[in-house]
């Protein structure tokens, strides 16, 4: 069951901090480089007092290595104590539901009580990567999410329809071994699954800041209680690089700013360096096109991000807070959320 401690009078004092990494591999770094500083940086969330680190899952991204959440939430649950670890998130569509249970079962039987499913609705891939992963078109379409859901459910706690030809099947580890689930989001439409089956509901504010309040307001209007939540519970993932210094933040900004907008015009572009991106000529509307994609971020100074982020908890009465760096380096990504964990008071923190 998820629970969550009320709001104080300031949000900031009791909202848990979390963490979103995509095991970026920085410019002239390799995948053993990625992986190993996302273990890192789990590290340091956790000294930090952070409450939860979660993976996300891409494909076919020459830049990003967190292609198989699972076996990387492993590497890092085994290398922290505390803090939980989780996927955000397993894309559903692109793996068996069975698969899926019987993964994080075997993670759960492993790591206990510290592990997270956040379950995504999108493939979050091209076409042809979501077919290799899936072997079949089939499973890939909006209509057939619900039912994988269900799916996953019944492999996880039992209960699958005689009328369900799954329902002789039993995962092992899996059946009695659930994790702790989330749904994931960024549009109305998975916000009323949430809703509908009692989830915990995180959305994407990081890439889809203009939906975040009406997509939790309808989240928390047409939220159904459940065995797993007895009343609303969301999170919202946002974009967090902060220095003292604004050129360091501008530096450690352009070039995932220079890799959106190639990426926006069809490329999977390699990673690419400080000096390239500081040295790119950007046109009025590619910087008009920044601007407007980082506007509802939390991107600057140290009293900056304290200040969007405290706006932020307040327009979307979320429950928990996570930061999603894109900051070049891993050193710059362990920097923002130290100063995260300063203003928004991580416990950890508060003893450094």
């Amino acid at each position: 069951m998820v629970t969550s401690a009320p709001h104080a009078s300031d949000p900031l004092a009791s909202v848990p901090l979390n963490v979103l990494d995509l095991a970026s591999r920085p410019y002239g770094a390799s995948n053993a480089d990625a992986v190993h500083g996302s273990i890192r940086l789990a590290q340091e969330a956790e000294r930090l007092g952070y409450t939860r680190f979660w993976v996300a899952e891409h494909h076919g991204m020459p830049a990003i290595a967190s292609s198989a959440p699972a076996v990387l939430i492993a590497g890092i649950a085994a290398a922290t104590e505390r803090i939980r670890v989780g996927s955000g998130g397993v894309m559903l569509p692109n793996h068996a539901p069975l698969v899926v249970a019987e993964q994080f079962g075997t993670l759960r039987a492993l790591y206990g009580d510290r592990i997270d499913l956040g379950i995504g609705r999108a493939p979050g891939t091209d076409g042809a990567t979501a077919m290799a992963l899936r072997r079949s078109a089939e499973g890939l379409g909006v209509e057939d999410f619900p039912q994988q859901l269900l799916d996953l459910f019944g492999f996880f706690y039992g209960g699958l329809a005689d009328s369900n030809p799954l329902h002789t099947i039993t995962a092992v580890p899996g059946l009695g071994d659930a994790p702790q689930i989330w749904l994931l989001g960024s549009s109305g439409y998975s916000a009323q699954v949430a809703a509908a089956l009692g989830l915990p509901f995180a959305f994407a504010h990081h890439f889809a800041g203009e939906n975040t309040e009406a997509a939790l307001e309808l989240y928390r209007s047409r939220f159904t209680p459940s065995d797993i939540l007895d009343k609303p519970h969301s999170m919202i993932a946002v974009n967090v690089i902060s220095d003292d210094d604004p050129e360091v933040v501008r530096a450690q900004s352009l070039p995932g700013q220079l890799s959106f907008l190639r990426m926006r015009q069809g490329a999977k572009p390699q990673p690419v360096s400080i000096e390239e991106a500081l040295a790119h000529e950007f046109t009025p509307i590619e910087e008009e096109f920044i601007a407007a994609r980082i506007a509802r971020q939390a991107v600057g100074t140290p009293d900056e991000v304290e200040a969007r982020l405290t706006s932020l908890l307040h327009s979307t009465g979320a429950d928990e807070l996570m930061i999603a760096s894109g900051a070049a380096t891993v050193d710059a990504r362990i920097r923002s959320l130290q100063i995260v964990a300063e203003r928004l008071g991580a416990p950890a923190a508060a003893e450094n």
